[in-house]
C-alpha cells in the first residue's frame, strides 16, 4: 500500500476535482490518496461523492478552521 499526498489548498472547482481524478488514476488497489483542501463544497460534497461513485472508501475530517483532510482508498 502506497500513500500519495495532494495539496489543493487555494484552488477551486473544477480544478480540485480534476486534480483528484488525475491522482486517483495513478493509484493501485489499496493505495491511499490524502488530499488537503480548503474549499468547503469540494471537501464536503464533490470529492466524497466522486469517491463513492467510483467505489473508493473516503474519510473526511476538518483539521482546522477552513481546512479538510480527505483520505481516499482505492479498492
Amino acid at each position: 500500500m502506497a500513500t500519495k499526498n495532494l495539496d489543493i489548498t487555494g484552488k477551486v472547482c473544477p480544478y480540485c476535482l480534476l486534480a483528484v481524478q488525475k491522482a486517483v488514476a495513478t493509484l493501485n488497489p489499496s493505495d491511499e490518496l490524502v488530499v488537503l483542501c480548503d474549499h468547503p463544497s469540494t471537501a464536503t460534497t464533490s470529492i466524497p461523492q466522486f469517491a463513492q461513485d467510483t467505489g473508493m472508501t473516503v474519510q473526511s475530517k476538518k483539521v482546522s478552521s477552513g481546512l479538510w483532510e480527505i483520505r481516499l482508498t482505492k479498492k
